[in-house]
């Protein structure tokens, strides 16, 4: 699995090579939410578990970022990235 960036809490860590991206910003910042909605364990726990059930593509969590990024990158309607976390979660 080759991944552009990883988030921990709070913190996200890029690739030198997709620093300029900001798709990838946008998906790491909404993991960056994820993470405290369902604070530390319970993101770790439920990540964990998708992963090994769906499989990274098919993971919820990592489905939410990827559309989110794409929402944000076709330039969508404007939304609360925070808020739709929440409820979607």
């Amino acid at each position: 699995m080759d991944v552009a960036g990883i988030t921990y809490n709070d913190t996200y860590y890029i690739k030198k090579e997709a620093a300029n991206e900001l798709r990838v910003h946008f998906h790491e910042l909404v993991h960056v939410l994820q993470w405290r909605e369902l604070a530390p364990q319970g993101f770790i726990e439920r990540y964990i578990r998708e992963i090994q059930y769906f499989g990274y593509n098919n993971a919820p969590l990592e489905k939410m970022a990827y559309a989110l990024d794409g929402h944000y990158q076709s330039k969508g309607r404007h939304l609360s990235v925070e808020q739709f976390v929440r409820e979607n979660l």
